[in-house]
């Protein structure tokens, strides 16, 4: 039986951006189908509570040089390219729903693979929705629907839906793998992930 894993991620997250460069040799190697659900983690964080990000930085993890070293080793790793964003120039939250928009056109993987591209690979400077446009019909979408998409009240209510999803699976950041009841969070969980899907018989809820 195909085992389906829920990938909560974030657009403006670097891990997110590394973790989904992994996802089609993991679907490879395990048999195993990825739903791709984005969201706007400031939102996700806003539900919960409890912010990481705002104020002193709780622990050096969370600090802003770490974090842009430990992303250059992991994509080292990985054998990708990573640039650091330009993080308060981008319309992140924006970014999120284009790719909910997407996916309600059929393949948020593709469009968010692109824009994942532009944004951590290429480093390119703030995407308006021409580039958003562009960058839907360069994955088979049609950018002007993506476009009204993104006027569309459904996508703020596919968008609360993916956040009230990811918190009812006890997600609390991004990104984050949900299958047979256990969630898996982060990047570097990757490993954990692959180690269950393997497993010969999946965990019941």
């Amino acid at each position: 039986m195909q085992r389906t894993v829920a990938f909560y991620f974030g657009i403006g997250s670097r891990y997110s951006y590394l973790a989904s460069t992994q996802i089609d040799q993991l679907e490879a190697d395990t048999g195993c189908r990825v739903l791709w659900r984005p969201l706007y983690s400031t939102d996700l964080m806003a539900a919960r509570g409890m912010d990481p990000f705002q104020g002193a930085a709780p622990s050096g993890q969370y600090e802003q040089r770490y974090r842009t070293i430990d992303a250059t080793r992991w994509a080292r790793f990985y054998g990708v390219p990573y640039v650091d964003p330009d993080w308060p120039s981008h319309p992140w939250r924006r970014y999120a729903l284009a790719a909910v928009a997407a996916g309600r056109l059929g393949n948020a993987a593709a469009f968010s693979h692109a824009l994942f591209a532009a944004l951590f690979g290429d480093g390119a400077g703030p995407l308006g929705d021409d580039r958003l446009a562009r960058l839907a019909d360069r994955v088979g979408l049609p950018g002007d629907r993506l476009l009204a998409g993104l006027a569309d009240p459904q996508t703020e209510a596919d968008h609360r839906h993916n956040i009230e999803a990811a918190l009812a699976a006890g997600v609390f950041g991004v990104p984050s793998f949900v299958v047979d009841g256990e969630m898996f969070w982060g990047n570097d969980r990757l490993i954990l992930l692959r180690h269950h899907l393997r497993a010969a018989a999946p965990h019941t809820a």
